[in-house]
């Protein structure tokens, strides 16, 4: 169990504001006292925790009343000669010592790990001192004192508090604090150089095409009604990028929205990232990147809020992501290279290369918003940044055919640069040679920070090649970066840390490939390369062998490229967003156009959905955004935002109210339905009043098209499996079977109940990558069959015993009498 240095730097800042008020009633006179004053101290002494396991680290923490006299963070008057004597069980002592106590709180921190079981006795010295730094207390003296305390440790560890799972259910912010597990599916994207490389480092990513919602940005698709056929709303291709630099906060999305034909003016809008919800709009602003900056000093701790950031020139203005208000501004602010660090600070690289010059920026070193001590405190301050540099050093000479310019960095690590025309272009041109490269140090543990780690001058290629840096050539995993062939295609790979050629020329690619010969971008140690070609490739950044290539693309007669423009946009989670789309596109835009989610490790299709990438710019990247699960993009075929992701369901389940008879089969149903926003929005509540149902990962992307682009039910669709379990009236728990829903989310399952008595009914969606659990509860009854009575004779009646035989006597006397009559009268007649 290890002291965390949050829980050190908490004890501090308590203890410096002790200290605040322990200065206060010492004000110095004109002259030292006569005679000297003798200022009684008293020690402390704490462990924690107390007790523990042998072998579990503890943190021991002594300290004095007193503070010495004008003690601060900017001078060096301490006191001194602290000492601290561990008492084992067992009887042996160590002693440490401390020379100079640096804390201005009289605090001094000590982690120890005790290796034997029993008790251990912890004493605190301080000897004494007599202060020598001059001024009204010179020759005071602070008198001695000494605290001790024990420590128990037992052989059973202590366990720390458990930590929180991740959610098996559905969830959104603000994420609780103790749950810090959840970094792991958490993330923002803050635009700007944070997201420049287009590489989601942190959270999840989508892993169906389920949509949560979408979001008319403007009229789009189809204009109906006009004399041109198939005519469609103008989407901005491509000098007016409709969508640029979305960005995400604590799940809140904000983008700008488009006005008439321009990409922007129609304002700026925060909206909930699950729900499409606007939280707030502002008509007068355009940030263009985010922070989330990790304030951290012994007076305040954590991320200060979300900021927003619009710049215009020199000057940056900030606005609170939560509101949109503004709250400060910087002005003076100088050009440079921008990197964001871990803890959220945007720092830039200014190069003076005339004056040998090279600095790093940030404008958090302004004292303007807090101190080494003081809290931040920005809100309505104007900060001249021009001079907020955390440091400064000389460069050497970097000799080249051209003034020497940075390439791209790895904060706190190098910098890598050139001193000949080898940047990106977008048409051939000679190949300076030759050409010059070069890398200066940043880390400070490999030397001073400004050295020159290697310059190379590299031979031009041969038949006129125009050789240049890739679009993003920087990988971190395997320290290499790459550059690329304009008229093939092909890319090389060199070292970061000498500059020589580990790889290369290596790739080959399709024709129309050409017009994308910049693209490529790191991540996870690939260079994946994708463009009009029609397909995705990998490569490997440590010797170029292809990895992979993505290409069930055909475009079959529905475009003149053979195989759909296929353009990443970004990588997370694992997985490669790569969008179709092209330059200026004529209208109506080409049918079949999608965005391709592609596994980045095994290049296997994770899944698609029809999408036209909202931008034709230069390299054709889409402006989308990625965090907490969730892919945002703009659609240009309908003009709406798309919200990708895992979302909730609702369950639902019905069996007989009345009770059946034992043996007799029963009938338990119900439904699974998507309840993500965007089933409630009106034109999918109009057309599904019951709910629009579920259905599995497989049928994800005709359904999404059904539910949300106007396409025609699909006829294959396959639904998602509910599991049923009885609680029976033995207090048995099991499972009687599982259900799977159809196109209606309707699912049914008939069973026989084997025992009498009140059943409680369970179903259970266990979910998929497209929805989250749900469950639902009922019950029904079981009775007994009645047994059916033995039959009895009935005894007879009086009518039956002397009535009814003596009236068949009756009848029979009667007949007799007449045949004799009849005998009577033939005689006669004889």
């Amino acid at each position: 169990m290890k002291v965390k240095s949050k829980t050190i730097a908490l004890i501090f800042a308590i203890m410096i504001a002790t200290s605040t008020f322990m200065t206060l009633g010492t004000a110095p006179t004109v002259k030292a006292h006569d005679p000297p004053w003798e200022l009684p101290t008293h020690a402390y002494i704490s462990v924690s925790p107390n007790p523990v396991g042998v072998g579990q680290e503890v943190l021991i923490i002594f300290w004095l009343d007193r503070t010495i006299q004008g003690t601060a963070i900017t001078n060096n008057i301490r006191y001194r000669d602290y000492q601290l004597t561990i008492t084992a069980p067992d009887g042996t002592t160590q002693t440490q010592k401390w020379d100079i106590i640096w804390d201005t709180t009289t605090s001094q921190y000590y982690p120890f790990t005790p290796t034997q079981t029993g008790t251990y006795t912890l004493n605190f010295t301080f000897p004494g001192q007599v202060y020598d730094y001059g001024g009204s207390y010179q020759n005071d003296v602070y008198l001695a004192s000494t605290a001790s305390t024990t420590l128990t440790v037992q052989e059973d560890k202590i366990e720390r508090l458990p930590d929180t799972p991740l959610p098996t259910e559905y969830w959104s912010r603000p994420i609780e604090g103790q749950n810090i597990q959840w970094e792991q599916i958490s993330s923002n994207w803050l635009g700007g150089s944070a997201s420049s490389d287009i590489w989601q480092k942190d959270g999840a990513a989508p892993r169906s095409a389920h949509v949560m919602w979408t979001k008319p940005i403007e009229f789009g698709g189809l204009t109906g009604g006009l004399t041109d056929t198939g005519s469609t709303f103008y989407s901005g291709f491509s000098y007016e990028t409709r969508f640029g630099n979305p960005i995400i906060m604590g799940g809140i999305l904000y983008y700008r929205q488009p006005l008439n034909h321009a990409g922007s003016g129609g304002g700026y809008h925060a909206v909930d990232l699950q729900t499409g919800e606007t939280i707030w709009s502002r008509d007068d602003i355009a940030p263009t990147k985010g922070q989330l900056y990790n304030f951290d000093n012994p007076n305040q701790h954590g991320v200060v809020g979300g900021i927003l950031w619009e710049t215009s020139g020199n000057r940056w203005y900030a606005y609170d992501a939560f509101t949109g208000k503004n709250i400060f501004n910087l002005t003076n602010v100088p050009s440079g290279t921008e990197v964001y660090t871990d803890d959220g600070q945007i720092v830039r690289y200014v190069m003076n290369y005339n004056n040998r010059w090279l600095a790093m920026w940030n404008w958090t070193e302004s004292p303007q918003l807090g101190t080494s001590t003081a809290p931040y405190r920005p809100i309505g301050k104007t900060i001249d940044a021009s001079n907020t540099f955390t440091w400064n050093v000389t460069i050497p000479n970097l000799p080249g055919s051209q003034s020497p310019s940075i390439i791209g960095i790895i904060h706190d690590d190098l910098i890598l640069g050139r001193s000949s025309n080898v940047a990106l272009t977008s048409l051939p041109r000679e190949t300076p040679n030759p050409y010059t490269l070069w890398a200066i140090n940043l880390d400070p543990d490999r030397g001073p920070v400004g050295r020159l780690l290697w310059l190379k001058n590299y031979a031009a290629p041969a038949e006129n090649i125009t050789r240049m840096l890739a679009w993003q050539p920087i990988d971190p995993v395997y320290r290499t970066f790459t550059m690329t062939d304009f008229e093939t295609g092909q890319r090389l790979g060199y070292s970061l840390d000498t500059g020589e050629q580990l790889w290369g020329p290596v790739g080959e690619f399709r024709a129309f490939q050409y017009y994308s010969s910049r693209k490529g971008f790191p991540a996870y140690g690939n260079l994946y390369v994708s463009g009009y070609g029609g397909e995705i490739q990998a490569l490997s950044m440590k010797n170029g062998s292809l990895l992979w290539k993505f290409n069930d693309t055909s475009s079959g007669i529905e475009t003149p490229w053979g195989q759909y423009p296929l353009q990443a946009a970004a990588v997370a989670d694992g997985i490669i967003f790569a969008f179709a789309g092209e330059h200026s596109p004529n209208t109506p835009l080409y049918k079949g156009y999608r965005v391709y989610a592609v596994d980045a490790y095994t290049g296997e299709e994770i899944w698609n959905l029809p999408t036209w990438s909202s931008s034709g710019l230069g390299t054709s990247i889409a402006p989308i955004a990625i965090a907490d699960g969730y892919l945002i993009f703009l659609n240009a075929y309908d003009g709406k935002i798309y919200s990708v992701g895992k979302g909730p369901s609702a369950l639902s389940v019905d069996a007989p109210k009345a009770a059946i008879e034992l043996g007799k089969s029963l009938v338990i149903t119900g439904t699974v339905t998507d309840i993500s926003a965007g089933t409630q929005q009106e034109e999918q509540a109009a057309r599904f009043p019951h709910g629009v149902p579920c259905v599995s990962d497989e049928s994800m992307t005709p359904w999404m098209e059904y539910i949300y682009q106007q396409k025609p039910l699909p006829t294959n669709v396959t639904g998602v499996t509910v599991t049923l379990y009885v609680l029976d009236a033995n207090n048995n728990y099991r499972i009687i079977g599982t259900a799977t829903t159809d196109q209606t989310g309707f699912y049914s399952l008939q069973w026989e109940p084997d025992i009498s008595g009140k059943y409680t009914v369970y179903a259970k969606f266990e979910g998929s990558n497209s929805y989250y659990p749900s469950q639902a509860t009922t019950a029904f009854a079981v009775d007994e069959v009645e047994a059916t009575p033995e039959p009895t004779e009935t005894p007879p009646s009086v009518a039956d015993q002397y009535f009814i035989p003596a009236i068949a006597g009756l009848f029979v006397l009667i007949i007799i009498v007449l045949v004799l009559l009849v005998i009577m009268m033939l005689k006669k007649k004889e």
